[in-house]
């Protein structure tokens, strides 16, 4: 039914079932009404159309202001100031009297009970488009009841969602004129989840039209959707064998998002639903039919968003598979692969649950709001994060999708990174690259522009934002502030760091120096093939005042100053044991040992192992690792200085730039040459800039950890003062969405809910967590190896140079002891025990790629070093004596011990 004025033309609102223009209802509402169309059970909806909209447009005076400011928006900080405004002009601007009460009577007719939920959801008309998804860039909301209020709230906030920075950007990359932008809203009745999920009628990630895929999860679809729950996959094939493959991933659901109380909240699993799949096989067989009957009348794959609520199954999205390539670039399925590259370095073994969420919200909301800015189209529903038996995964089989989409060859990911992807026949190799379009070009060309041009300069201002947001944040009294003052401190916290632009540029810089690196190497390979590899590694040293080396060379200082005081001195060649520890500041008290340690704890304080982990404690609280270093520095004597070291490596870069030099000068003239030279220094600069700016990443937002833990450590001491929580750490073992909740719901259901946490835990850590693996199992990496032991292993050469010793294999920073210049091993080099360094000869990891941290900072030490080298803690043992080709990523056991 349209309802319209009865003196005008236009369609004001529409009934769903024939929402089915465009223009006037939008795209997602059109995708409602084919799916009606379609048979699927659709929950009972009206459109705002886009006459409403104008309307409400034309009557604000916005309509009338809007081409001024847009044509205002010239450079970036005009635009987001117009686009601020434009948002608040928005969300003030009063309905219209004869609107409201349309939309009134409209509403009226969803009513099936007082106090139903609704769900009020962007429709743009570029929105769910084939070329066009919008995925995540426009807004979605639910309104407790039947409230008119809240409900136009809800509605202009939709309206106002295309002027963001993300949704700007993305019509800008896809050629969108500002000016069309038109929004339609869906107000639809919500329908509580027993289970929800999303059924693609075609594989997304491998290209099969005759492979059904589903996924499903306990709860509302909120979780699944933004990356916090990892879902059960049910793969159905439609080539005419009864193939049913059913995957229940290997980390299973602990709570389910249900609405409560006027909103969605996390509340426990039950342990029957926890054991159990959460579909049968004749609800998959359903689910699957229905889907392909879509894609049969829109007439292209599709996936559908549907919610079960007990009794039937409900749809309440369809959308084209955007990302889906031509049928004919169609590949043998790959499994998905999933590395714990780069996230093993800097998290514990077992992360805490609520660093896992908090991850899961940031990286996949980065990675989403990056690549959608950029033009690039991520699969529905793909994921950069999943965590796998408590630890956390990165999609490795996503990256090296866009490393094929951006005409590159996907096996670089695993390089840079770490992790691989199973040999043939395992599993088939990617894709080849394929040829860009003109598009294609145009987009790459922006994007690698802007990494050699703008990047380190965003950068640098990023950080230093960064820096005085923690300085401000660390002079908070959090004991002052009055809990529901400390609550609303936390989610201001938490609006801030999540906010989508500053992690949009923050995936900028972290991920600029990958693509810095690929051009770099590309032109050195082409320019000086015989010894490009070489060359690389040793340009990219002597970067300057990293932070990681910084701290480095005022351990080494303190080392230093510690052997020349009798007292000092005593004190660090004595064991440290756990008194000793404790007793630090009455030992060293009046030394400059101990001013030098309060000098350093300032600066360095916030820093600590496994950082990243808001649950791991900071140096300041617990300066033990920095005595156990300063003790290793002090027993092994003074091997260099700082400063020394610091120009040894910058004449290393140095001889590199002129080898360069001397090599584009051959055999070209003047013109060649300066033409090469200039491309290559560009692209060299911004790489140099780029890897120092990732050292400075981790420096700066560990500041910014440091105070999150503050801010929840002292939630938890409020929380088990008034018997909330068994004990302050329990907190720890809530998620980020409920920590708001704890000081205001004091009851028993948090203790027991963090008591399953930690009986899982202890499950998760009785679990194997192989480094690499698919959707299909444990998977092996690109660097393949004989099963049977060998006298040769074999990884990725990160910092050159040769040398020869005898073998340490550690695990952390307790209990070394002693180091003189051994080959350390390690399963994964975690930053802070950079410092041991400049005491060893190299250093073998079974995590990292070229540019993970330790590679970084071992090339600023000139230490040869050689990573992802498979059970190297397991196939190496102290005292062996091999020698160890950074360049080659060759390791040759000369003797084992005895």
């Amino acid at each position: 039914m349209l309802i319209a004025p009865a003196a005008e033309t236009q369609c004001w609102l529409v009934d769903i079932v024939d929402a089915t223009d465009v223009p006037l209802c939008g795209g997602k509402a059109a995708g409602l009404a084919r799916l009606e169309q379609a048979g699927w059970a659709v929950p009972a909806a009206i459109c705002v159309t886009t006459d409403f909209y104008r309307r409400w447009l034309a009557a604000s005076g916005l309509a009338a202001r809007m081409p001024a400011m847009l044509a205002g928006a010239r450079d970036a900080a005009s635009r987001r100031r117009i686009l601020e405004e434009i948002r608040v002009r928005m969300e003030a601007a009063p309905l219209p009297d004869d609107l409201e009460v349309l939309l009134g009577d409209g509403i009226g007719r969803l009513q099936e009970r007082p106090n139903g939920p609704l769900s009020v959801r962007s429709s743009g008309v570029d929105e769910d488009d084939h070329n066009a998804s919008h995925a995540g860039i426009h807004s979605s909301l639910v309104v407790a009841g039947h409230d008119l209020p809240a409900i136009i709230a809800a509605i202009k906030t939709c309206w106002a969602s295309p002027w963001t920075e993300a949704a700007w950007t993305y019509r800008e990359r896809l050629d969108i004129p500002h000016s069309s932008v038109a929004m339609a809203v869906v107000i639809q009745r919500f329908v509580p989840a027993e289970c929800s999920g999303v059924a693609f009628s075609a594989d997304p990630l491998t290209n099969e039209r005759m492979m059904v895929v589903i996924e499903a999860g306990w709860g509302s679809g909120a979780a699944l959707v933004g990356g916090r729950m990892t879902p059960d996959e049910y793969r159905v094939s439609t080539n005419g064998a009864a193939s049913l493959v059913v995957h229940r991933r290997t980390e299973r659901q602990t709570t389910m998002t249900v609405w409560r109380d006027g909103r969605e909240t996390a509340v426990p699993l039950d342990e029957t639903r926890r054991e159990r799949p959460v579909l049968d096989e004749g609800q998959v067989l359903q689910l699957a039919r229905a889907v392909k009957l879509v894609e049969r009348a829109l007439g292209q794959p599709v996936d559908v968003e549907w919610v079960f609520d007990g009794r039937m199954f409900w749809a309440v999205q369809a959308r084209p598979i955007t990302a889906l390539a031509a049928a004919s670039r169609a590949t043998p399925r790959r499994p998905r692969l999933w590395t714990r590259a780069n996230l093993k370095e800097v998290f514990p073994e077992l992360p805490s649950p609520l660093a896992l969420s908090y991850l899961a919200i940031s990286l996949n909301r980065m990675f989403r709001s990056y690549h959608a800015a950029n033009g690039y189209s991520l699969p529905d529903g793909a994921n950069l994060v999943s965590v796998i038996h408590g630890r956390p995964y990165l999609n490795l089989s996503l990256m090296q999708d866009l490393a094929i989409e951006r005409g590159g060859n996907p096996a670089i990911v695993g390089r840079l990174l770490g992790g691989g992807s199973p040999a043939p026949p395992t599993s088939p190799v990617p894709a080849p690259p394929p040829r860009l379009s003109l598009r294609g070009h145009a987009r790459l060309a922006r994007e690698m522009l802007a990494t050699f041009f703008r990047t380190p300069a965003r950068g640098r201002r990023l950080f230093r934002i960064m820096r005085a947001e923690a300085a401000l944040l660390a002079s908070v009294s959090l004991e002052a502030l009055d809990d529901s003052t400390l609550t609303a401190h936390f989610e201001r916290l938490g609006a801030s760091l999540l906010d989508e632009t500053p992690l949009r540029r923050l995936h900028e810089v972290v991920s600029g120096q990958s693509r810095a690196y690929m051009v770099l190497e590309a032109l050195l390979t082409a320019w000086i093939p015989t010894d490009a590899d070489t060359v690389m590694k040793r340009l990219m040293t002597g970067l300057g005042t990293l932070p990681n080396v910084q701290m480095t060379y005022r351990l080494m200082e303190l080392g230093a100053l510690a052997a020349q005081d009798r007292r000092a001195c005593a004190y660090f060649t004595a064991e440290l044991g756990q008194d000793s520890l404790r007793g630090y500041a009455d030992a060293l008290a009046g030394t400059a040992v101990l001013r030098g340690l309060e000098a350093f704890l300032q600066e360095f304080g916030h820093r600590g192992p496994y950082e990243s982990d808001v649950m791991s404690p900071r140096f300041a609280e617990d300066p033990a690792p920095v005595l156990r270093l300063i003790q290793l520095h002090v027993r092994a004597g003074a091997r260099e200085t700082a400063a020394r070291h610091v120009a040894d490596r910058r004449r290393v870069r140095r001889a590199a730039m002129a080898e360069v030099r001397r090599a584009l000068h051959e055999g070209r003239g003047r013109l060649a040459f300066a033409a090469q030279w200039t491309v290559f220094s560009i692209v060299c600069n911004a790489l140099q800039r780029l890897l120092a700016l990732r050292d400075e990443c981790r420096h700066v937002t560990t500041m910014l950890v440091a105070h999150i833990r503050r801010v929840v450590l002292e939630i938890g001491r409020r929380a088990s003062r008034a018997g909330t929580l068994a004990d302050p750490n329990d907190v720890f073992f809530l998620t980020w969405e409920e920590i708001p909740r704890i000081l205001a719901e004091r009851d028993g259901a948090w203790r027991a809910v963090t008591a399953d946490r930690r009986r899982q835990r202890d499950r998760d850590m009785q679990a194997e967590a192989p480094d690499v693996v698919s959707d299909d199992g444990p998977a092996g990496g690109d660097i393949v190896m004989d099963a049977q032991e060998s006298d040769e292993l074999v990884g990725y050469g990160v910092s050159p140079g040769i040398v020869t010793g005898r073998i340490r294999v550690l695990h952390s920073i307790e209990g070394i002891g002693r180091l003189s210049g051994e080959i350390v091993v390690f399963p994964a080099i975690e930053p802070t025990l950079a410092p041991i360094f400049p005491l060893v000869g190299g250093f073998i990891a079974e995590m990292g790629g070229l540019l993970s941290h330790a590679a970084i900072l071992a090339r600023e030490y000139g230490l040869p070093a050689i990573v992802s080298v498979r059970d190297a803690t397991r196939r190496l043992r102290d005292g062996d004596r091999v020698e160890l080709d950074g360049t080659s990523g060759r390791i040759r056991v000369l003797e084992r011990a005895g």
